[in-house]
């Protein structure tokens, strides 16, 4: 509308020629320039000439054609598409299913993500320095001077003291730096910050703590170990499938 409207086709090619030996009878015969197929150079913002104006309508008639003729044809093909898929189900097992117990898909949508739901979250950690991941995620049960505020004293001891609950703990840090490396390489190769995720976790945390009125400024009474059991409890119910373990249940 504003640069120009460009190069004018009719039945996926050139304006062909109307006359002998040209398209309109303003051109001199055997000249193929680009004004003479069709090329429209200006906009609608200056105005077309006249032989611009044909070829314009030349274009637009095809585009109505398509528009009247492919309509009811994708209609129809829209309509019959509803009507094969309006008995598949989603059964509890994770498989897409119709009302025969046929198997659509092993996996909805092969990755068990419902798109409705799904939404740009921000990613911290692909982006965060060594050290400031540390700080976050890890806890410095080495350090004797170790105190974290948001912790009762019991809790502590038992980070410093039972080495099944460290164990633990350096498994979840080491776990999480793969899924930190998996990303950096295998998803967000671009650098993006952000990735489309089914459940907003922090959102979920937040509505939690406004909901039961938690206290920032007084120490958590949840012993880190209970945080983790209830994790992996939540982890059970979100079926993920990764890609060689969908491949061994498909075949």
């Amino acid at each position: 509308m504003i640069a120009c409207l460009g190069q004018q086709n009719v039945e996926g090619k050139r304006i062909f020629f109307g006359f002998i030996d040209r398209a309109l009878p303003h051109f001199t015969k055997d000249d193929y320039g680009p004004k003479i197929r069709g090329f429209v150079e200006n906009p609608y913002l200056r105005g077309l000439t006249s032989q611009e104006f044909s070829f314009h309508t030349m274009g637009i008639k095809e585009g109505l054609i398509d528009i009247a003729v492919k309509t009811s044809e994708t209609g129809y093909i829209q309509r019959l598409l509803v009507k094969s898929m309006e008995d598949n189900m989603v059964k509890y097992d994770g498989t897409v299913r119709n009302s025969l117990g046929d198997v659509i898909q092993f996996l909805y949508r092969e990755d068990g993500m419902d798109s409705v739901w799904t939404e740009t979250q921000k990613l911290d950690s692909p982006k965060a320095k060594k050290s400031t991941f540390d700080a976050l995620y890890e806890y410095e049960i080495d350090d004797p001077n170790w105190n974290p505020s948001y912790m009762l004293l019991e809790a502590v001891e038992d980070l410093k003291s039972i080495w099944k609950i460290c164990n633990l703990f350096n498994a979840k840090v080491h776990k999480l730096e793969v899924v930190r490396h998996n990303l950096g390489t295998e998803i967000a190769v671009a650098g993006a910050n952000s990735w489309p995720l089914p459940i907003n976790i922090q959102r979920l945390v937040l509505n939690a703590q406004k909901t039961f009125k938690i206290d920032f400024w007084r120490p958590s009474d949840m012993h880190p170990m209970e945080t983790v059991e209830t994790v992996d409890k939540l982890q059970e119910r979100l079926k993920v499938v990764p890609g060689d373990d969908y491949l061994s249940m498909a075949a």
